[in-house]
């Protein structure tokens, strides 16, 4: 399976360059530069990595689509007799992901970046108490940050919510720390573990709702 989606990635962008650019780009080169988008510095390295093999990407419960520009623009400016009319990184982005992107299995497992993921698996936890009052967050005007880290084996996020947003101090509602497993390449992570934390305000305030004009 290693082999598949690489072979799948490569071939699409090799097919996206000659539909959309006629460059004709030779099959050592497209796999190389889909080792890059998934997060290696060389197909040799992809195809040596036990740790965290991309053969694993079956198995992933988030798939984070980001492409690593630096990254990638670095091997495009190193790797040797490329077409010179090649387009952006950014651009090619979209002919390297396309077959997973594609694939049904992957669909509803992928983000475009960790911001994203990270609100996405958060409001769910960081709201609860609200429901649990029979509140909608919806109707609160939220600040939202999200901190990422990264480590050698995974993405550390806290996603921050504070209300209102108008407010000189706003009051802290939540923090959700989040940590994504890596479990395939740099883009596949296992199980992620949810963990909020909640704050006085809300839950002990009693005008609440008319403080800040629910109902």
């Amino acid at each position: 399976m290693k082999l598949d989606i690489t072979k799948a990635c490569a071939d699409s962008l090799r097919a996206f360059t000659q539909n959309n650019y006629g460059i004709k780009l030779k099959s050592s080169h497209a796999h190389e530069l889909v080792a890059a988008y998934l997060g290696y510095s060389s197909r040799a390295a992809l195809l040596a990595d036990e740790s965290y093999p991309i053969t694993k990407l079956m198995d992933a419960e988030i798939i984070i689509l980001n492409p690593p520009i630096l990254f990638v623009d670095h091997r495009l400016k190193t790797l040797e007799n490329l077409p010179s009319e090649l387009p952006s990184s950014e651009l090619l982005a979209e002919g390297v992901y396309a077959p997973i992107i594609a694939d049904e299995q992957f669909s509803a497992k992928i983000y475009a970046g960790f911001h994203e993921a990270g609100i996405s698996l958060a409001d769910g936890r960081a709201f609860e108490n609200l429901r649990m009052m029979g509140m909608d967050p919806n109707e609160l005007d939220w600040i939202t940050n999200v901190n990422i880290e990264t480590t050698e084996s995974g993405i550390l996020m806290t996603v921050i919510y504070d209300y209102p947003a108008n407010a000189q101090k706003p009051l802290r509602h939540s923090s959700v720390k989040i940590t994504l497993p890596r479990l395939a390449g740099d883009i596949g992570y296992s199980q992620p573990k949810v963990i909020p934390t909640f704050y006085h305000g809300d839950m002990t305030d009693p005008d609440f709702r008319l403080k800040h004009r629910i109902d």
